[in-house]
């Protein structure tokens, strides 16, 4: 780990834990700032950051299990060869193909001092290796433990979630590395490691969007709060009204999450039952008819792609259509399921712009 990174020892569930957080943008949070995380808002985020709001101090038996079996996950990993069942072998022969360090702190880069890492793991540089090169480490890289459900873990069937993707980038670009690995230990019986390289077009965006979240809206609107409540405090009602009005205005835009509808909800007091629409909210409700025929639409032809593709491997009594360099595509048996998964692996993955500028091609005011 380089030597100008700042490692903050924190005991978890703290009050100093809890107050360091709000100081910056943690690798859990990053998929809630860039909008892709359907189980969070940005908005109650900002509101959080800001200290509009209180944090989440939600702890399930879950997440408490998660933290537990981390260290087994962590510990199983460094008999991990690459090979699918390796490691059961090579743990019987006590023999450790690579070996990781634990981190106990928060990581905080001082050129990105907006962000910081919690990260599970760091691979040691002294004997590790690239598991998709071959190479051995130039740093050290990066070992997250999942622990999932069998139902969790199709979520990735076609490749990493871009939301474990985000958190990871955002920990390589804190650590300075470009690579990692995701130990992911599947309904207690099955190890599946991801592997995974920086992608500097992915990261770039990453700093270019929290950056813009952190200082262009949190940083002013905590200077409103104190504003607003100074004034408060003085009996300046009209002032205080005013640093409010400025924290709404600087309050992120409604994202795509169902969560952003549960926190208003949460938030706000409904004064009202009904209200006058306008022409403008009309066709926004005619966009989203719209929409939810298009979604349709698409799952449609995406079950008939792999229709296709199972019609062609049970025809050649295959499980797997190779593409070589380029990747694969699969259809087969989960272990210990009856169950069939179908998964898309090839290398070739349609860019973020190009599907944005697909998108904003469609004019959705003629819907």
């Amino acid at each position: 780990m380089r030597k100008d990174l700042i490692l903050h020892k924190i005991d978890y569930g703290t009050p100093e834990w809890y107050e360091f957080r709000k100081n910056g943008i943690g690798g859990s949070e990053v998929g809630t700032v860039l909008g892709i995380n359907k189980y969070d808002t940005n908005v109650r985020l900002f509101h959080e950051k800001v200290g509009t709001v209180q944090p989440w101090k939600e702890d399930t038996e879950r997440m408490f299990w998660g933290r537990t079996n981390e260290e087994n996950i962590a510990r199983i990993w460094q008999y991990y060869d690459g090979t699918k069942d390796g490691y059961v072998q090579n743990f019987a022969n006590d023999k450790i193909v690579r070996k990781c360090r634990s981190v106990n702190g928060y990581i905080v880069n001082p050129e990105y001092p907006w962000l910081f890492a919690s990260v599970d793991r760091l691979i040691n540089k002294e004997g590790g290796f690239n598991l998709l090169t071959g190479e051995p480490l130039e740093n050290e890289a990066i070992l997250e433990c999942k622990n999932m459900s069998y139902w969790v873990s199709q979520m990735w069937e076609d490749g990493i979630p871009i939301f474990y993707l985000a958190q990871i980038h955002q920990y390589m670009a804190i650590l300075d590395t470009n690579y990692a690995e995701i130990a992911m230990l599947v309904d207690g019986g099955s190890l599946v490691v991801e592997k995974l390289e920086r992608n500097d077009q992915l990261l770039d965006r990453i700093l270019s969007i929290t950056k813009n979240f952190w200082y262009e809206r949190v940083v002013p609107a905590k200077k409103a709060l104190q504003n607003r409540d100074i004034a408060f405090m003085e009996g300046n009602i009209a002032e205080s009204e005013k640093w409010k009005a400025e924290i709404d205005r600087l309050e992120p835009y409604p994202d795509d999450s169902e969560t952003y509808q549960e926190f208003m909800n949460q938030k706000f007091l409904k004064e009202r039952e009904t209200i006058d629409g306008t022409m403008e909210l009309y066709h926004l409700a005619k966009q989203d008819k719209f929409l939810v025929k298009a979604i349709n639409k698409l799952k449609e032809k995406r079950t008939g792609i792999k229709n296709l593709f199972i019609r062609f491997l049970s025809q050649n009594g295959a499980e797997s259509v190779d593409f070589g360099k380029l990747g694969y595509v699969n259809w087969s048996e989960k272990k210990g399921y009856k169950t069939r998964s179908f998964n898309n692996r090839i290398k070739e993955v349609p860019d973020e712009e190009r599907v944005e500028e697909e998108i904003s091609k469609m004019d959705f005011n003629t819907y």
